[in-house]
């Protein structure tokens, strides 16, 4: 449920608000609706995943990874017909740790908070 829920929430705030939106989003859901630590990092690891990786392909795709490949030959990548995806990988596992632990933040912040509650 949380991996659909950031996902979602994320996909739409992007299309109107910075790539970094993922954060506070993946925070505050985690927060409101993650059960274990190993719950808050994957479900927000792979929702944002999934969702870099697909808007990854519909947008190099049509345009034959030009665009990719450049980034490509920027990082010094190896030449070769799969560089692109190599490119989709990275940036998907770097959306993918920042909503991760972002997540995890949130979810140790909510309960930093109730446990500073139950201690008064």
């Amino acid at each position: 449920m949380l991996f659909l829920l950031i996902a979602i929430v994320s996909l739409i705030l992007q299309l109107f608000l910075p790539w970094w939106i993922i954060a506070p989003v993946a925070f505050s859901l985690a927060a409101w609706n993650a059960h274990s630590a190993k719950n808050a990092f994957i479900s927000g690891f792979l929702a944002i995943f999934v969702i870099w990786i697909i808007a990854g392909l519909v947008h190099t795709i049509p345009n034959e990874n030009i665009l990719a490949n450049r980034v490509a030959n920027m990082l010094t990548l190896p030449s070769s017909s799969l560089s692109w995806l190599i490119v989709l990988v990275i940036s998907g596992v770097i959306g993918g740790l920042a909503a991760g632990f972002s997540a995890l933040a949130g979810l140790y912040a909510k309960e930093a908070i109730s446990h500073r509650k139950t201690n008064k």
